[in-house]
């Protein structure tokens, strides 16, 4: 071996144990690092997207092999992986002079610190570890060999990357010795002296939470969605909690360049993974992700195997290569295009909108056999009044039948009690209890209540007020029970499931004009519905997705609001909502004749006349309207007027104003179709103004 014969080498590694000994016993001060006095002095730093020219990072098949060594990258900084850069070592007589080691038993670097390799010449983590130990201002007592290892391993793995992405200017100048050590001391800095953690660290410490917006880098991959098998991040394998269960989903190793942790990726994270366009080094910027696994606050260097990440396509996108690892300076939820957005891509965190068209409140009922039915306002208060007369009915029934049984087991239980007319009047004076009184009173209650005190009869009388409580108090428990196992998903009568949805049309402030959203708000609080209003802009945070629906042939996704969801109120120009926003219109019957008609989101208003029904019994009815000029619409519907609650409604020569009827692809017929739905709203005293208008000037017409 080269340095077998060198004893300045084994000299030097002594004195340096001997010197890191004497500081575990010693009180020492903290001295600043130059790498740390340099990033806080406020001088102004030069980007590294600015020192590379603004090139992008280079891809390796850019590049041959003896042209990155003509750069200074050599061979084994090419094979460094994130698994592999804590292993890595150097070989000094790459960056020092032979006589330079044999004479000194080693090397001075940064900030003091004394680098002496082994007996090959090489140096890894472990004479890292020492050499830190051994920098000024430095106490081992603070630090572990976990931690610096740790640290050595990203900060290898970075330099590394560093060189290879940009070899032309970076070449030979970032992974050396002096540059790890400098960096080594500045984490010293930052974490020991100035106790200020890094965001995994924070996160996993439970300090601060996960769904603030990070910025994270991809760092290995530990399954693909496929393989029950886990690897860890040095590509072993993991133990497993159940390995017989496969994941469907994939699981990454994701680093803040200080730390590390799992995450696991939803499904179209997993498709992203798989078609390599998230790929190793590459960065993400995430919103929203959840830690799970142990509850209990731990170190990184301790975590369990359970501890995670869990991140969503619909919170998540690729970051900028020089951006910045860890929090993101503004915490809040990023802006997100709607079309961008998937139906399983978990929540949303932000989008600009502006909302088209205000729908009326429809109600959701959940069938016990299930499935789920939509009605309109009028549909569910007619609903809710057959349950209602139903319920009362079935109730009285229950009551009936449980009062009845109730008292013939109380005929069943009864004592037969003989007539005691011998008892004397010392036996009744020494009668106290209640039950005893009322026992001895028997069938012939007169004859012996008579001779009784005061006491006496206030007792007997209190006894029997606290039997009659019980038995009704018993009555009503056998009934309260009976109404439970009634309501019951299986019961006779089951309790309605019924929930009131808010639907909005919205569109992407973010996209070009033309596309159309859905935007649905559960339970919408009053408040709310009456701040939001058509033509209006806002950005919108804490959403969901949703099944998405077919329109035009084109599948688009729909939103959802949740408990977090707010609004906030955006300025936008008159110029610029214009593009997007088309007032409400009461439409001419001649306008719809038209073949070339649009309107926003496929919908118009109207007034008309009801000039006839047909089949106005069955389940899809039409009717006709005119609008007293020789001009006809048809109305189809999709349920029948019973089940909308329009049977007194739509009747002949009624005046009607309706509002969301759907305009579809017209027919050759040259009556124009319309079709009404859940959403349809059918007035004969409209309240909005551009109804009143044509309701009013349609009224006039026809008394002409």
């Amino acid at each position: 071996d080269l340095f077998q014969h060198l004893h300045n080498v084994e000299l030097a590694r002594d004195m340096q144990g001997m010197r890191i000994r004497k500081k575990k016993r010693q009180t020492i001060l903290p001295l600043p690092g130059s790498l740390f006095l340099k990033k806080s002095s406020g001088v102004t730093r030069i980007p590294l997207k600015s020192a590379v020219n603004g090139k992008p990072p280079a891809l390796l098949t850019s590049f041959v092999v003896f042209q990155l060594y003509g750069l200074g990258v050599p061979l084994n900084v090419l094979e460094i992986t994130s698994e592999t850069a804590g292993s890595f070592r150097f070989s000094l007589q790459q960056f020092v002079k032979l006589e330079s080691l044999t004479d000194k038993g080693g090397i001075q670097l940064a900030d003091g610190g004394w680098l002496i390799p082994r007996n090959d010449g090489t140096a890894g983590k472990e004479e890292f570890y020492r050499a830190l130990c051994d920098t000024t201002g430095v106490d081992p007592k603070l630090i572990s060999e976990e931690w610096v290892y740790n640290h050595y391993r990203w900060i290898v793995w970075k330099q590394a990357s560093m060189e290879r992405s940009f070899p032309e200017q970076l070449g030979s100048l970032c992974l050396t010795p002096e540059q790890v050590l400098l960096q080594l001391k500045y984490r010293y800095d930052i974490e020991v002296d100035q106790s200020r953690r890094p965001a995994l660290r924070k996160i996993m410490e439970r300090d601060d939470t996960a769904a603030k917006t990070l910025i994270l880098c991809v760092c290995g991959v530990v399954s693909r969605g496929s393989s029950p098998q886990k690897q860890g991040l040095g590509g072993v394998a993991a133990p497993s909690s159940d390995p017989q269960v496969e994941n469907p989903f994939a699981v990454v190793w994701l680093t803040d360049g200080w730390y590390s942790i799992k995450a696991q990726l939803d499904g179209p994270l997993t498709s992203m993974l798989n078609r390599g366009r998230l790929p190793v080094g590459g960065k993400l910027i995430i919103h929203g992700a959840q830690l799970v696994g142990s509850q209990d606050a731990c170190s990184p260097l301790e975590a369990p195997e359970s501890i995670m990440l869990k991140i969503f396509a619909n919170s998540s996108r690729r970051a900028r290569w020089d951006a910045k690892l860890g929090f993101y300076r503004d915490p809040r939820p990023f802006l997100l295009p709607v079309s961008s957005l998937y139906n399983s891509g978990g929540p949303v965190g932000c989008v600009d909108i502006i909302i088209l068209r205000s729908y009326p409140t429809l109600w959701m009922e959940r069938k016990p056999e299930g499935g789920t039915v939509f009605r309109s306002g009028r549909a569910e208060e007619k609903e809710a009044r057959r349950y209602n007369v139903h319920k009362e009915k079935a109730m009285e029934i229950l009551f009936d039948k449980i009062q009845a049984e109730f008292e013939k087991e109380e005929r069943d239980n009864r004592k037969p009690r003989s007539r005691r007319r011998t008892i004397g009047d010392q036996d009744i004076k020494s009668l106290q209890d209640g039950e005893e009184l009322y026992e001895a009173v028997g069938d012939d209650p007169a004859y012996l209540e008579a001779h009784l005190t005061e006491q006496q009869a206030e007792t007997l009388q209190n006894y029997k007020r606290l039997l009659i409580e019980k038995k009704q108090a018993e009555l009503q428990d056998r009934y309260r029970r009976a109404v439970e196992t009634a309501e019951d998903g299986t019961g006779s009568c089951p309790k309605r499931d019924v929930a009131p949805v808010w639907r909005l049309s919205i569109a992407d402030f973010m996209e070009k004009p033309g596309s159309v959203y859905q935007l649905n708000i559960w339970r919408p609080p009053s408040e709310l519905q009456s701040l939001l209003k058509e033509g209006c802009r806002y950005k919108v945070y804490n959403l969901t997705t949703t099944d998405s629906k077919k329109q035009g042939g084109n599948t688009t996704v729909q939103l959802s609001g949740t408990k977090k969801t707010q609004f906030e109120d955006l300025q936008a120009s008159e110029e610029l909502l214009s593009t997007y926003f088309q007032p409400r219109v009461s439409a001419t019957f001649i306008d719809l004749q038209d073949p070339e008609f649009h309107s926003l989101c496929g919908e118009v208003d109207l007034t008309g006349y009801v000039i006839s029904i047909i089949d106005g019994q069955g389940f899809s009815p039409a009717f006709y309207l005119t609008d007293g000029k020789q001009n006809f619409v048809k109305v189809r519907c999709f349920s029948s007027f019973a089940q909308s609650g329009l049977e007194d409604v739509i009747k002949p020569s009624v005046l009607l104003a309706l509002s969301n009827l759907q305009l579809r692809g017209q027919a050759t017929s040259p009556t124009p179709v319309l079709y009404a739905g859940d959403l349809t709203v059918f007035s004969t005293n409209p309240k909005e103004v551009h109804l009143q208008e044509s309701f009013s000037q349609l009224k006039t017409l026809v008394q002409v």
